[in-house]
C-alpha cells in the first residue's frame, strides 16, 4: 500500500515540473498585426446608404415648395396662423368649394334633369298634334283620374296651368315650345317662381316616372290647382 502511494506521488511531481517547463517555453506561431485598408474606409464612409446616424436631406417636393409658397402669401393678407391653417387644409378647402360649386350650377336646372330626366326635344311638354286651346283638358283629367292613370293626370294638370295662362295673356302657347321658353315670357317674379314650381313637379312625374298613388297625387295636384283658379295672384 505504501509502495503505491509513494509511486502515485512521484508521477504528481513529474507531472508539475513538466507543467512548469511547458509554460516557460515561446509560442513557435507569431501574430502579424495588419493596418485597416484606409481608402476602403473612407469609401464606405461617403456611402449615402450607410449613414445611419446623420439626417438624410432631401430637396423638398414641388407639392410642398408650393404649400410654402401659398403659406408667405397669405400671410401677408391673414397672418400666419390662418395661412399655416389653410395650407395645411389646402385640399379639403378646394375639395369643398368645389362640391358646393357644382351644387350651386346644377340647382340652377341642370339638376333636376340630372336625377329625374329631362323633357325630351329639349323640353317640350306636348306632342306636335296635340292643341291646348282645343283640347278638352278637364273631361281629359276625370278620365285619367278615373283609370287611375295619375301620371297623366299630373300632365294634363300642367298643360291646363299653360292655357290658364294663355287664356290670361301671359303665355304666347306654341308646341314647339319649352319650359325654359315660357319660364322666359313671364315677367313678374313671384309668378314665375310659382310657375317653377309646378314645372319642376310636372318634369319630375311625367319625365322622371315617379310612382304616384291616389295619396301623392291627392297632394302634388294642389299647386296646380291653385294656378288653375288664380294664376296671376
Amino acid at each position: 500500500m505504501l509502495r503505491w502511494l509513494f509511486i502515485l506521488c512521484a508521477l504528481c511531481g513529474v507531472l508539475a515540473v513538466h507543467g512548469q517547463d511547458s509554460l516557460t517555453v515561446a509560442p513557435s506561431n507569431v501574430v502579424t498585426l495588419r493596418p485597416f485598408d484606409a481608402a476602403s474606409i473612407d469609401a464606405l464612409r461617403a456611402e449615402p446608404d450607410l449613414q445611419y446616424d446623420r439626417d438624410l436631406q432631401q430637396a423638398p417636393s414641388w407639392w410642398e415648395q408650393f404649400k410654402t409658397w401659398l403659406e408667405d402669401f397669405l400671410s401677408e393678407w391673414f397672418g400666419r396662423g390662418m395661412a399655416t391653417f389653410f395650407s395645411a387644409n389646402f385640399v379639403y378647402i378646394i375639395s369643398a368649394a368645389v362640391v358646393i360649386a357644382a351644387i350651386i350650377i346644377l340647382s340652377r336646372g341642370s339638376l333636376n334633369r340630372v336625377f329625374h330626366g329631362a323633357p325630351r326635344s329639349l323640353g317640350e311638354v306636348t306632342l306636335a298634334n296635340e292643341d291646348i286651346r282645343e283640347m278638352d283638358i278637364e273631361a281629359l283629367i276625370r278620365e285619367a283620374e278615373t283609370n287611375n292613370d295619375l301620371r297623366r293626370a299630373i300632365r294634363l294638370h300642367y298643360l291646363l296651368v299653360l292655357r290658364t295662362l294663355v287664356d290670361q295673356g301671359v303665355l304666347i302657347w306654341s308646341p314647339e315650345r319649352t319650359d325654359q321658353d315660357y319660364l322666359a315670357q313671364i315677367k313678374e317674379d313671384a309668378l314665375r317662381a310659382r310657375f317653377a314650381h309646378i314645372a319642376r313637379v310636372f318634369q319630375w312625374v311625367w319625365y322622371g316616372h315617379a310612382e304616384v298613388d291616389a295619396t301623392r297625387y291627392a297632394t302634388i295636384k294642389r299647386p296646380f290647382l291653385e294656378f288653375e283658379h288664380a294664376p296671376a295672384r
